[in-house]
């Protein structure tokens, strides 16, 4: 475990500190999108009365190392499985994604790392333990975003970590615009789009294609 060494005199390390207190649960979420955070919380009680215990933290209350320390020992230890969704890449939150990995590998825990936009970024998303085709499938989850989307998307990382039997549906599109043009349906407006929703595809208008492997 990473221990910031105490230095005397300069910076009391102190001083603003925020420590996240939670209790260890087998799933948790790290974020610091407050649209994640507020659906999760809508999600989390629709959830299957077995469905395992989730703790949310929010990434903005983990940026000093002492806190990001204390939460990895009294939580992140005991998990099985960690989400973590990061805006802006691994430089973001780079110490606080070094202790996870030091604990992923020690307890053979499963990480899945995704992007918190739609901009594909192999490095970050590396990171995961998981198969890629697992955590593109979670990014698009979030990707697409809602209520039966997220909840969705944690009973497929159940099913594919924890080996539960929930079979959630896919990934469903949410229409970003809601233009209506005849048989066309709802969706961006773009027939291209509109000709994927009556297939039953996944629609991703304006944004990267679906994670490659890098081993193909």
């Amino acid at each position: 475990m990473h221990r910031i060494n105490a230095t005397s005199g300069g910076w009391n390390q102190s001083e603003g500190l925020v420590f996240l207190e939670q209790t260890p649960a087998p799933f948790v979420f790290i974020t610091a999108a407050d649209t994640d955070i507020q659906t999760l919380a809508t999600a989390v009680p629709r959830l299957p009365k077995t469905f395992p215990a989730l703790r949310v933290a929010n990434l903005l209350q983990l940026q000093q190392q002492i806190s990001i320390d204390s939460y990895a020992e009294q939580v992140l230890e005991l998990a099985q499985v960690i989400i973590l969704r990061l805006l802006g890449g691994r430089s973001y939150w780079a110490y606080g994604l070094e202790v996870v990995q030091e604990i992923v590998q020690r307890n053979s825990t499963s990480l899945i790392v995704i992007p918190g936009d739609d901009a594909l970024d192999l490095q970050l998303i590396s990171q995961s333990t998981v198969p890629l085709g697992t955590v593109n499938q979670v990014w698009q989850y979030f990707r697409e975003g809602g209520v039966e989307n997220i909840i969705n998307a944690l009973k497929f990382v159940a099913d594919n970590c924890l080996l539960t039997s929930f079979h959630p549906s896919p990934p469903q599109p949410i229409p970003r615009v809601g233009l209506y043009r005849g048989d066309w349906g709802l969706g961006t407006g773009d027939k291209e789009d509109n000709e994927d929703n009556r297939n039953n595809q996944i629609p991703i208008p304006n944004r990267q294609s679906p994670i490659p492997d890098p081993q193909s």
